[in-house]
């Protein structure tokens, strides 16, 4: 069969074909008379084992140890796969740079270039499964802080003026750059550049200040979809478990048997309730 029908049952594109038979990858038989390319069945067969090696992106020099027998197979698709694992361990790594400095809203003229490549140059080490999970927790529960919080000011919210006071004073205590953009009863401001909406919980002792991001869709954890649910179950489940486990271990000290079982069930189930109601409202 001549190129184009190489081609057409290869998939294989004619100038590819050229480039791997220049490259040592393949030698057709050439006819008697014309010395046109000659291609078998065989020739196709390899055509197809070359596309499928670099669909795996497989090096050329590997390919071809493998086709002359130099390398076997197992070995080489061994190595490819190592490789591969370092590549989306790299690639990983660059889209959680990506969502965590989005996350910041930076501007190109005043961003911090010199960290932002320091980071990137020296990776902290590959971190093991479970500190991995904390890690993404952590990283859940700062999103999530970041998109709704609330504390407790050190007096009582009546006018516009103690309110701004009330929230400048929580910027200054954690350390956070405060900017008022309306004043009010229901103020609007941003804390490190990440726009807010206040209102004032009356409480029967002290007053509450709930704040609210603007734009929670433009905070992302950066986590896969599904990993990110576990992470928002386990953000719901883990108290309640671990008060359950505290009641447990303190009464099984106490009374040495399972007197406190129940106590400790209901108490979880309270807490457990108390989380579904925050998520729910």
């Amino acid at each position: 069969m001549n190129i184009k029908q190489a081609s057409e049952q290869s998939g294989v594109s004619a100038p590819n074909i050229r480039f791997y038979e220049k490259e040592g990858l393949l030698t057709p038989a050439r006819r008697q008379g014309n010395d046109y390319r000659d291609y078998t069945a065989g020739d196709v067969r390899t055509l197809k084992l070359i596309r499928m090696l670099r669909m795996l992106d497989m090096p050329l020099p590997t390919i071809k140890a493998v086709l002359r027998g130099e390398q076997p197979l197992q070995q080489a698709l061994q190595a490819q796969q190592t490789a591969l694992e370092q590549q989306a361990a790299q690639l990983a790594a660059a889209m959680q740079f990506c969502a965590d400095l989005a996350r910041q809203q930076p501007q190109a003229d005043t961003l911090d270039v010199d960290a932002c490549l320091t980071r990137m140059e020296s990776p902290t080490p590959q971190q093991g499964f479970f500190s991995g999970w904390l890690q993404d927790y952590c990283t859940l529960t700062r999103v999530q802080h970041q998109k709704h919080f609330f504390f407790i000011p050190q007096g009582s919210i009546n006018t516009p003026q103690e309110f701004t006071a009330a929230l400048q004073t929580y910027a200054e205590e954690r350390g956070m750059q405060f900017a008022l953009t309306k004043e009010g009863m229901y103020p609007e401001f941003s804390l490190d550049g990440i726009p807010y909406k206040a209102y004032r919980n009356p409480g029967k002792y002290r007053d509450e200040i709930c704040c609210d991001t603007v734009h929670p869709e433009q905070l992302d954890t950066g986590l896969p979809s599904r990993r990110e649910k576990l992470l928002r179950i386990a953000r719901i489940v883990l108290p309640p478990v671990c008060v359950f486990a505290a009641i447990m271990a303190a009464g099984w000290a106490v009374t040495g048997g399972t007197d406190w079982l129940w106590l400790a069930a209901l108490a979880s189930g309270g807490v457990l309730l108390g989380r579904c109601f925050e998520k729910w409202l």
